[in-house]
């Protein structure tokens, strides 16, 4: 009986998870994948703050605490968390994904064969979409459509362009929690290098 329950709610899980990612961003969906102790902490802490416990524990709280002209803050309802997490998980339209045609018409070049000497120099990030062709992060350049300084110095750290990328856009604990992707478009190049070479040589998780 304790097996056939623990089965049930292993796919009543299973059922709620792929509710909540449908209609994510597939490079969202990659991350996530990528990330699984982030997603397995994330999930520790939203069920420990649904559980009863907890529920009790803050109505004990809330009765014992002397209200001084401000309200108590209450649980965030199921639907205005979803409405939250789907503001804040919105890809930005400047920064969608881009093929290589498109990626030359906004930066200025001629063709898409000028995009691939970028790709092939290292001095932009891409890799092969889920459908035929080479997809380019478009905010990886700066305000006059020049690939950010230092990119070409970061690469040569990671196996592919994806795994590049999901490196730059999370903030990183050598860095001070900032986003690598940041600091190299605040100019800071060398700082950024030094992270790549130290987190390929195992220098952090």
């Amino acid at each position: 009986m304790e097996s056939r329950t623990k089965s049930r709610s292993d796919a009543q899980l299973q059922r709620v998870l792929h509710d909540a990612t449908d209609g994510f961003d597939p490079g969202l969906v990659a991350a996530l994948v990528a990330h699984p102790e982030a997603v397995r902490a994330a999930l520790a802490a939203v069920a420990d703050v649904l559980s009863p416990e907890a529920r009790k524990r803050e109505r004990d709280d809330e009765a014992d605490t002397e209200t001084l002209g401000v309200e108590v803050e209450r649980l965030v309802a199921p639907a205005d968390v979803e409405s939250r997490l789907t503001k804040r998980t919105r890809p930005d339209p400047m920064k969608s994904l881009l093929t290589s045609e498109q990626l030359a018409a906004r930066v200025g070049l001629k063709t898409r064969q000028s995009v691939h000497n970028w790709l092939r120099k290292n001095r932009i990030v891409g890799w092969r979409g889920a459908k035929r062709g080479y997809v380019f992060p478009g905010n990886q350049f700066d305000e006059r459509g020049r690939p950010l300084d230092g990119i070409e110095r970061i690469l040569p750290h990671f196996e592919d362009g994806y795994a590049a990328w999901v490196w730059l856009t999370t903030p990183r604990p050598s860095l001070d929690g900032e986003e690598p992707l940041a600091l190299l478009s605040r100019g800071e190049s060398a700082r950024v290098a030094d992270a790549a070479e130290g987190d390929a040589q195992g220098d952090f998780a």
